[in-house]
């Protein structure tokens, strides 16, 4: 029996774009699953949209008032009861085969103690372009947890992608703040999380591109600007002093040094796209 498998968008004000995210869930091979919708008391026409989307698999949450973004994952992941859960942004794709391949992942390695299943990416503009394939930097297959964590921050950046390139086990889940983090690093949300995950078991890597983002100036990536670096820094720092890595001096200023590095890049992507 295919385990039930929870697909979250959390959205606010998404009508031009979260029809197409969820046409692309309910495309998908494998079909045991459940659409978990968290609307963040969107002022246009985001909850019509879905509305319109008939299928019983699709469950609609509305948040009475604007709880901001990290709250809105929480309160979407809150109502998932599948064994495996998926995120994804309002605006985001995945290719039809995505969840069944990340799925069979864990099924297939039921001794090697995943956590968390990553693919890579496309990235793509507001028409559907794509723009690149954003590759995982090493090889497909098994990476211990802590190890994965490590090379992220020498990357300067999540090298496991955005919310749409994970499938993540939600027992374990439930062991970490999963989504919840202070407001001031909220940017890095996801990251955060998935480095609480990889402290609890290990990461697989599928070298194939499952997901699509769209670089589009009305996401929240972009919104984060040049604090992008910044906010990353800071959790480089918060890790240091609580001991989840343990850098020396030079080690900690070439991540951050790469953290702008990877933050003028992210940021040249968004204007010229």
């Amino acid at each position: 029996m295919n385990p039930l498998v929870s697909i979250c968008i959390p959205c606010y004000n998404a009508q031009g774009t979260i029809g197409k995210t969820i046409q692309s869930v309910l495309n998908q091979t494998y079909t045991d699953l459940e659409i978990i919708i968290s609307d963040n008391d969107s002022t246009d026409q985001t909850i019509k949209v879905v509305r319109q989307i008939q299928d019983e698999r699709i469950k609609l949450f509305i948040n009475d008032t604007n709880i901001g973004m990290a709250r809105n994952f929480q309160a979407a992941i809150s109502h998932a009861t599948g064994k495996y859960i998926k995120c994804l942004c309002a605006d985001d794709i995945i290719t039809p085969d995505c969840i069944e391949k990340q799925v069979n992942t864990f099924l297939s390695h039921p001794n090697d103690k995943i956590v968390m299943v990553a693919a890579e990416k496309y990235v793509i503009n507001k028409n559907n372009k794509v723009l690149f394939k954003k590759p995982f930097p090493g090889k497909a297959g098994l990476h211990n947890g802590k190890k994965a964590i490590k090379k992220s921050f020498l990357h300067g950046t999540s090298i496991f992608g955005e919310p749409g390139c994970i499938m993540f086990d939600h027992e374990t889940a439930k062991k970490t703040d999963e989504f919840s983090i202070e407001d001031s690093l909220s940017y890095v949300m996801d990251f955060n999380f998935y480095c609480q995950l990889l402290q609890f078991g290990n990461l697989f890597v599928i070298k194939e591109p499952l997901f699509s983002f769209r670089v589009i100036n009305t996401s929240g990536t972009a919104g984060f600007k040049w604090n992008q670096a910044r906010i990353f820094n800071a959790l480089i720092d918060k890790y240091h002093k609580e001991g989840v890595i343990n850098y020396s001096w030079f080690t900690r200023i070439y991540c951050k040094t790469m953290a702008w590095i990877m933050c003028i890049a992210r940021n040249l992507v968004f204007k010229f796209a």
